[in-house]
């Protein structure tokens, strides 16, 4: 029994694996906002009173608790430590104001 490859078939099995390779690579570039975090800005560092974890201190900001590493970059914990859990259940960290509110 002869066979022949069909180039044809062939062709056409690269354009629709081309076609899934591009839209999957649009998909995981285009990703929502909740799936990438963003630390917290300078504004609420110096207002929030840290929290100490792991010779570090650690910020409640986002629903996530941020801290930076030896390099000074920002990280965040996937999964909320029990410490930190426990520290947040019994208040969140404090804020703090240098504002007038108004007054002078």
């Amino acid at each position: 029994m002869n066979r022949t490859i069909s180039y044809k078939g062939l062709s056409k099995g690269l354009v629709i694996l081309s076609a899934l390779g591009a839209l999957a690579a649009v998909s995981l570039v285009g990703s929502s906002a909740t799936a990438q975090w963003a630390p917290p800005p300078p504004e609420w560092i110096a207002t929030t009173e840290p929290v100490y974890y792991e010779g570090h201190a650690a910020y409640w900001y986002g629903a996530h608790w941020y801290w930076h590493d030896e390099h000074g970059a920002w990280n965040h914990y996937d999964h909320e430590p029990q410490f930190l859990a426990d520290r947040r259940a019994h208040g969140a960290p404090a804020r703090r104001s240098w504002s007038h509110g108004g007054r002078r």
